[in-house]
């Protein structure tokens, strides 16, 4: 039998666990990434760690007699005197380093190893950074401060209302209509806070206008999280692997490619037909469900379809570094007016998202073709 009177009207429900069990079922990204700790207050921060690169880019050529090695911009840094560095199969010994010019001064051929040019763009493996015995100062690591990032939470609401006609009359597979109700309306909620994961832009707000979280993408932009530009082509095994290293040489992996379905058969076309499926009597096609780069050991990225992504970009990143962190868990309580021929509910949540290391951790691969060849 239907509700025929409101019976949870002066209740206030607790909908976190009916969060969840959508979640469980909706291939969306914050479904997948964690819950970190509660929030006490509307801006909160975190501290960004992660381990540093040791690997350095030349920044222009250079012969195989020069002494002086031009380094990508902020590369210096990352080396110490006595320092061993490999080009190709030479070992060049670091004799100074210069923060200010961006440059290294060596020592070509160490322990009788033969010099080699050094190609303008061109990876300096760092081997290890010797110590003499006995020293009596220390060097200072070349990136050693935790590094503050902030959000803000952001409100989420819905409203679900029926009339009590409606809800007193007996529906097929309906039990209760306001239940039904806040139920589709919670899913759009879930939606909702899915496309501020993604899209969001962080603002503390002000009296006309409501705090928002930042998202993303937002943070790619503010922390420079590496991009691959596609060119209007369709992605290509070299392109995801350029990325894949590119986050690699910045100290962080990616365990997700996060992209819209017409990305995903994209990349399900790269396996052409080194693909081999167990045969079914009533499934056809085949499925990508994961991408193997070309990187020593083989870093795997799952791939994980979402409707609401764009169809020229994707998102290469590691969820583990992404949490939903909440003010206020999600919940609903009687929103109906005194005297109102209805009976209404509102649904309520605030949260934010902790994205840690998106310099690191994080590579937007843009100017993707929308459509399959």
């Amino acid at each position: 039998m239907p509700a025929l009177s409101y019976d949870f009207k002066d209740q206030v429900r607790q909908l976190q666990a009916n969060v969840d069990v959508i979640l469980t079922k909706a291939p969306v990204l914050f479904g997948l990434v964690g819950q970190g700790d509660a929030l006490t207050q509307t801006k909160f921060e975190w501290m960004n760690d992660y381990l540093n690169s040791d690997t350095a880019v030349a920044a222009s050529a250079v012969d195989a007699v020069s002494t002086t090695v031009a380094l990508a911009e902020g590369d210096a840094r990352k080396f110490a005197v006595n320092a061993l560095v490999q080009n190709g199969l030479e070992v060049l010994q670091v004799t100074a380093v210069d923060e200010v010019a961006n440059t290294i001064t060596v020592t070509r051929g160490f322990d009788a190893t033969t010099p080699e040019e050094i190609a303008a763009g061109a990876e300096l493996k760092i081997i290890s950074r010797p110590r003499p015995e006995g020293e009596d100062t220390f060097r200072k690591n070349e990136v050693n401060d935790r590094l503050v990032s902030f959000n803000y939470s952001q409100i989420f609401s819905r409203y679900a209302s029926v009339s009590r006609t409606q809800q007193a009359i007996q529906t097929y597979g309906v039990e209760d209509e306001l239940n039904y109700q806040v139920n589709l309306r919670l899913q759009e909620m879930i939606r909702e806070m899915n496309n501020a994961l993604i899209y969001g832009r962080k603002y503390a707000g002000s009296q006309s206008q409501p705090r928002t979280t930042g998202g993303i993408f937002a943070f790619a932009g503010e922390q420079g999280s590496f991009n691959q530009d596609f060119g209007g082509a369709e992605i290509s095994a070299k392109g995801l692997n350029d990325a894949v290293e590119a986050v690699f040489t910045r100290g962080g992996t990616v365990n997700t490619i996060l992209c819209a379905p017409n990305v995903a058969r994209q990349i399900t076309k790269l396996g052409g037909d080194t693909i081999r499926t167990t045969r079914q009597d009533n499934a056809v096609g085949y499925q990508i469900l994961s991408f193997v780069s070309d990187l020593p050991g083989g870093a795997i990225s799952s791939v994980v379809v979402d409707l609401n992504m764009p169809k020229d970009r994707a998102l290469l990143l590691n969820v583990d570094n992404i949490k939903t962190r909440y003010l206020t868990p999600t919940y609903d309580e009687d929103a109906t007016l005194p005297g109102g021929d209805y009976v209404s509910r509102v649904i309520r949540a605030e949260l934010g998202f902790e994205i840690k290391n998106a310099k690191e951790s994080v590579a937007v691969l843009s100017n993707i073709s929308k459509t399959i060849a």
